[in-house]
């Protein structure tokens, strides 16, 4: 079994349409962008990765 690393950065993830979940993920990445708060893009990209991969 061959290992490739992770290229960065990573594209966003998308959220799934019709998911409050990730409807709310979505939006707090947006705010987060507009006012230049890069720190908490991250932190939604994050958390909505995490949501993608257990509950879809």
């Amino acid at each position: 079994m061959s290992y490739e690393p992770q290229k960065y950065p990573l594209p966003e993830p998308s959220p799934v349409p019709g998911c409050a979940e990730c409807l709310s993920l979505g939006t707090a990445r947006r705010n987060a962008r507009s006012t230049h708060d890069y720190s908490a893009v991250t932190d939604a990209n994050v958390l909505l990765r995490r949501h993608l991969a257990e509950a879809h």
